[in-house]
């Protein structure tokens, strides 16, 4: 009896022992492991890929419940969200979705609160797209019970800090098939191309540069936008690498022709050369940081989007000065590009300021602002190009209605209005080709004592009278034309050109005595009249050769005692070899 005694207070003894040592150390254990899992809490840890969430659970010290910033250095990262703070009410989340980084593998664990367990694994090809191609989407396990937490492990991932700021959701916006969402992206990106049509057709009427690089931004903002709202990835099998490639790089480029088209655009008076060349720097400064950051992401590890948004401050910072002094110094264009840049750079800055200050808690989808927001910048500078086009070509107009006027003023005797040598030898070959084969060189009888005994004005009175002599009548087939001093010359065309000459060198003699009160002179004229018809086309025929033959048959009528008309008609040109007087012979 003594010994059965014995033997059961020992066992009890060792019960009672073990009761004890796990109310010390097992109970406060699991009690930590519980605690360090506040409700609503983001959790995270790193280790190695042996280790499992259970033996990492089990290690309360091992996991950080504040920021999102991870040991990159290991293979394996483990993401805790924390489900107990959500309403009673409130179904368990149906789909993660979270920034669109490769991966080796990733599981999903749903926990229940009565401690079940339901999970699934996924290749990076095995995760949909989300609302946009920079976006993920991963179908969470489903449980009966009421979900405590969904825990994501992840392996061999880029950016594991993608994972803490998930966003766990009951439904999607859009699924990774053809929907409304990508319906209006594609309308959006038709929008976005539509001025580029009309940008090569002001390329092609001004031949300046700037509507290329306004094109070459239509370009990229379609390019940029098809990329975020996950429209290539539906239209081609491009691998992830190249998705992230034109998604990043496209936007750089764009920024890039932003400024470039500002550099061409502005209206050079109102813009230095200092700020020209800031234009440049800054344009290649978005080439090099977009090269750098999209073909070299290793090399600035975790601090990657601090360094970008950095430079891209400093970008802002440079263009924003460039157009307010621009606008300060009169510019019609840069209020166009300053409104058009603005909500595009409102949201640069807001992307900047959740990196800098990450205290701040910002965390929003910029695709469809974004894309707004280049839609406004295309309308805004479509419209600041298609206003410099209408200035362009108003200034241009006015300066060819000006360059004409001053043509045809040049071109204008000042005393008589008649057409001058300039006009005669500017159009000979034309009027030639129209007909006008006959050619008449009239020269005023006496004209220097005119000047002498009556003054100049009287000189010019008389000049006028002749020219509007000659000039006469509407007959088209008439040119005449001051050659200088008080010499004409008259071009004809038709039959008869030979009396209807004439007839107008007899007219100066009756035009200055009825018009001329006062002057009772008689005012002659002597006149040379050439044919030419027949020789017309043949080598050495050009206006100097016929001019110099009509002036001697003009010559002939002053030697035969003037008022008289020396006419001939040219048969033949046959040019000689020259002799010590270089003469030429007609015949």
């Amino acid at each position: 009896m003594g010994r059965e005694f014995s033997a059961f207070s020992m066992r009890n003894l060792r019960v009672l022992l073990l009761a004890i040592f796990a109310g010390f150390f097992v109970v406060p254990a699991l009690a930590s492991a519980q605690a360090v899992f506040s409700p609503g809490s983001v959790c995270h840890t790193s280790g190695k890929l042996t280790a499992s969430y259970t033996d990492l659970r089990a290690d309360p010290a091992r996991w950080v419940c504040e920021g999102s910033e991870m040991d990159w250095e290991q293979p394996r990262h483990v993401i805790r969200h924390d489900l107990r703070a959500r309403p009673a009410d409130q179904p368990n989340p149906q789909f993660a979705q979270f920034d669109r980084y490769d991966f080796d593998g990733l599981t999903v664990i749903v926990e229940g609160v009565d401690g079940s367990r339901a999970s699934k694994s996924f290749a990076f090809d095995d995760v949909r797209l989300g609302s946009s191609s920079l976006l993920s989407v991963v179908d969470l396990p489903k449980i009966k019970e009421r979900a405590a937490a969904v825990v994501m492990v992840l392996d061999g991932g880029m950016y594991p800090e993608v994972l803490v700021t998930a966003q766990l959701t009951d439904s999607l916006m859009a699924r990774a098939t053809a929907g409304l969402p990508h319906l209006f992206a594609a309308l959006l990106c038709g929008l976005l191309l539509a001025p580029m049509l009309f940008d090569l057709g002001y390329f092609r009427a001004l031949r300046e540069p700037f509507p290329l690089f306004h094109a070459l931004f239509c370009i990229m903002a379609f390019v940029q936008t098809a990329a975020v709202s996950g429209l290539i990835p539906l239209m081609t099998n491009l691998s992830f690498s190249t998705e992230l490639i034109i998604t990043y790089f496209s936007l750089d480029i764009m920024v890039a022709a932003t400024f470039l088209f500002a550099y061409n655009f502005i209206e050079r008076e109102h813009l230095g050369s200092w700020h020209r060349k800031l234009l440049i720097a800054i344009a290649a400064l978005a080439i090099a940081s977009g090269v750098m950051t999209t073909f070299l992401p290793d090399a600035f590890g975790y601090w990657i989007d601090h360094v970008y948004f950095g430079v891209y401050a400093l970008i802002l910072a440079g263009y924003f000065t460039v157009l307010f002094v621009a606008k300060r110094r009169g510019s019609r264009m840069a209020p166009y590009l300053i409104w058009g840049f603005a909500p595009l750079s409102a949201i640069i800055l807001a992307q900047l300021a959740s990196v800098y200050i990450p205290v701040l808690g910002w965390e929003f989808d910029e695709t469809w602002p974004q894309n707004l927001a280049l839609l406004f910048e295309v309308v805004a500078t479509a419209l600041a190009v298609a206003n410099r086009f209408i200035r362009i070509r108003r200034e241009r107009d006015q300066a060819m209605d000006e360059a004409r006027t001053l043509g045809a003023l040049s071109e204008r005797d000042e005393l008589t209005g008649l057409l001058n040598r300039r006009a005669l030898e500017t159009r000979y070959e034309a009027l030639v080709a129209d007909g006008f084969h006959a050619m008449a060189v009239v020269d005023l009888d006496h004209f220097k004592p005119i000047n002498d005994i009556y003054g100049h004005p009287v000189g010019d009175a008389v000049i006028q009278c002749a020219a509007d002599a000659l000039a006469a009548g509407s007959d088209q087939d008439v040119l005449a034309f001051r050659i200088g001093g008080e010499e004409f010359l008259l071009l004809l065309r038709g039959k008869g050109a030979a009396k209807r000459a004439e007839a107008r060198r007899r007219a100066i003699t009756a035009r200055t005595l009825s018009e001329m009160d006062g002057f009772d002179r008689p005012v002659t004229a002597s006149m040379g009249f050439l044919e030419f018809g027949k020789v017309v086309g043949q080598p050495g025929i050009d206006f100097t050769a016929l001019y110099s033959r009509a002036d001697q048959l003009l010559y002939a009528a002053k030697c035969g005692g003037r008022n008289r008309t020396v006419e001939d008609q040219l048969e033949m040109f046959v040019p000689e070899d020259e002799d010590e007087t270089g003469s030429t012979a007609f015949a």
